[in-house]
């Protein structure tokens, strides 16, 4: 099999379909009110993607799913993560193809097939990903921690 990316080993993730990629964002700024106004678990979440680079710093209360394995149980995560209203997907920097955006897309596409309407539960992708959320916030402790 040739690939145009010779050389190139695809990462796991990268060998799931691709799922619809138009979530909408959310600004740090947005995440931060979030963060700082509402309830971890019960109101939102942050969903941390990353997996070999998550390091450096986090954002409080985000659950880690790294993106190579929420393709295989996005079934089950999507049952667990739907009853909270605003779920926050991010991954280093939430590029236009990213592991962010790819997750919220995965998430978005088992709500519609568990018949689960985007009202209950939405996807959202951190315009930026952790890198603009560091750069703004890695000083304040009540937003982020280090490890």
């Amino acid at each position: 099999m040739t690939s145009h990316n010779a050389g190139h080993e695809p990462a796991p993730y990268e060998t799931y379909p691709t799922p619809r990629l138009d979530t909408q964002r959310i600004s740090p700024e947005k995440l931060a009110e979030l963060v700082k106004t509402k309830v971890a678990g019960r109101d939102y979440l942050v969903v941390d993607v990353r997996r070999t680079d998550f390091e450096n710093v986090f954002i409080k209360g985000a659950l880690n799913l790294p993106v190579d394995s929420f393709y295989p149980t996005k079934e089950t995560v999507t049952k667990i993560l739907s009853p909270i209203p605003t779920v926050v997907f991010h991954c280093k920097s939430c590029t236009e193809t990213g592991r962010g955006p790819r997750a919220a897309g995965w998430y978005r596409e088992e709500l519609a097939k568990q018949g689960i309407d985007e009202t209950q539960s939405c996807a959202l992708v951190l315009d930026g990903g952790i890198t603009a959320f560091a750069e703004r916030y890695s000083d304040d402790e009540s937003l982020v921690a280090k490890p």
